[in-house]
C-alpha cells in the first residue's frame, strides 16, 4: 500500500485493517519522514502526520480490546483450572 492509498482511507476504513496491517502502514509513515523529511510540502507532511496519529489510536484502542479479551480468557481457565484442584 502506498503512503497515497493510506490517505485517502477513512477512519472506519482504517479500522476494518488488522493491528498487523495498521503496524505496517505506520512503518511506512515513519519511513516517509525519515527519509523525505526536508522534501515534503508542508501541508501533504502535515496530512501524513494527522493520518499517523488517526492510525496511532485506532491501534491503541485495538490493543485494549485484545487485552480486555485476553483477561477474560484468563479469568474463564482460572475458573476451569480451579475446579480441578
Amino acid at each position: 500500500m502506498t503512503i497515497d492509498e493510506i490517505l485517502k482511507l477513512s477512519k472506519t476504513e482504517l479500522k476494518k485493517y488488522s493491528f498487523k496491517e495498521i503496524s505496517n502502514m505506520l512503518e511506512l509513515i515513519s519511513q516517509i519522514f525519515q527519509k523525505n523529511s526536508n522534501d515534503l510540502d508542508v501541508e501533504y507532511a502535515l496530512e501524513i502526520y494527522k493520518k499517523g496519529l488517526d492510525l496511532l489510536l485506532i491501534a491503541k484502542e485495538k490493543l485494549a480490546i485484545t487485552k480486555e479479551e485476553k483477561e477474560k480468557i484468563d479469568k474463564k481457565f482460572e475458573e476451569i483450572k480451579s475446579k480441578f484442584e
